[in-house]
């Protein structure tokens, strides 16, 4: 009898045993997924939020608009409990992915990439698929050599150029009767087709608002990059149009950032062609509410609103729902509206300035 009880309590610790092994230890089923696929056929991670770690490489925090992006960003990551680690590659393109790869060796689970530089963030996007990392591109969609695109999010660039071309056009009408004689339109050609069109939509804006502008009264300027000589740069070469063109009165120019507009506005100043023209930005800046304090005020018209501090507020819930395997839709815009010194306090605003 002391036997059998010796037997079945033995028994028992060991169906005791079983069953906190069968509790604490999860089938991976039930544990669910570790990775996910997405439909061109990446193999990505999936991370929880609170094991994320949000990787932030930045083109340069000495543009107020790339700094504010970054500043939000890490203020949102921060207030919801996610790491963040950030690097900054001076618009250097050389200086990308070995950026993205001490963004990976600090644990960066995904990559926020910061350099509008469509050409390199394909080899981006290849390259950290490869390690299971998506990458989320800010104001250009990277597309690697397989078709697989990076996560877009940023400007709507064809609502902001048609937004930007029928603010044009309000102020043609009541400056000009009307009419110009030309479109002169700045651009840097790494920022690629998707960036372009905030400027090319500046013309359907203008068309839209009832002012003739056929293509041939279109010009482009290539700025040959869209690094820390933009202003340098936007300076010289509208200098040079300006001079090739001494009887013209009537120029709409359309910069795609307030850093074009800067170099653009000070070639007319010193030209003294400013009465000459009405510039129209993408984005404002503290270069709007320079020139908005100075005599030629009336030439910078203005600018679309493209909100940076609050990019973060955006970036980061993507960030999660990528990394939980969720697919969220690739293109993730922000709305715009055209502002214009009548409008100076929203500016401010908009750029965190009292």
């Amino acid at each position: 009898m002391l036997k059998n009880r010796k037997v079945m309590a033995v028994v028992a610790l060991v169906m005791a045993i079983s069953l906190l092994l069968l509790v604490g230890c999860k089938t991976a089923e039930e544990e669910g997924p570790t990775t996910w696929t997405s439909d061109a056929g990446t193999v990505y991670n999936i991370v929880p939020k609170d094991e994320l770690t949000i990787g932030f490489n930045n083109g340069s925090i000495t543009v107020d608009f790339l700094r504010m992006v970054g500043e939000n960003t890490v203020e949102v990551a921060n207030r919801e409990g996610i790491k963040i680690v950030t690097t900054e590659s001076n618009f250097d393109v050389e200086q990308i992915l070995p950026n993205t790869d001490n963004l990976i060796a600090q644990g960066a689970d995904i990559i926020i990439d910061f350099n509008v530089n469509a050409q390199v963030g394909g080899n981006l996007v290849d390259y950290c698929a490869q390690q299971g990392i998506p990458v989320i591109g800010v104001d250009v969609v990277y597309e690697a050599p397989n078709g697989e695109l990076s996560w877009f999010f940023g400007a709507n660039n064809a609502l902001a150029g048609k937004t930007a071309g029928l603010g044009l056009a309000e102020a043609v009408k009541e400056r000009w009767g009307g009419e110009i004689e030309h479109l002169v339109l700045f651009f840097n050609s790494e920022n690629g087709d998707l960036v372009r069109l905030r400027l090319s939509e500046m013309q359907t804006g203008l068309v839209e608002g009832g002012i003739d502008v056929p293509d041939s009264k279109v010009t482009w300027i290539e700025m040959g990059g869209g690094g820390s000589d933009t202003t340098v740069a936007a300076n010289a070469k509208f200098t040079d149009w300006l001079a090739a063109h001494p009887d013209a009165t009537k120029v709409c120019v359309g910069t795609v950032n307030t850093e074009t507009g800067q170099g653009v506005f000070s070639a007319a100043v010193t030209s003294d062609r400013w009465e000459d023209c009405l510039l129209a930005t993408n984005n404002n800046g503290n270069q709007t509410l320079a020139a908005w304090e100075s005599p030629q005020a009336a030439m910078w018209l203005g600018g679309v609103a493209y909100l940076p501090g609050q990019y973060g507020e955006y970036l980061v819930p993507l960030a999660v729902s990528i990394m939980a395997g969720e697919n969220p839709p690739k293109v993730t815009t922000m709305d715009h509206i055209f502002l214009t010194i009548d409008d100076i306090d929203a500016v401010k605003e908009e750029m965190g300035v009292d």
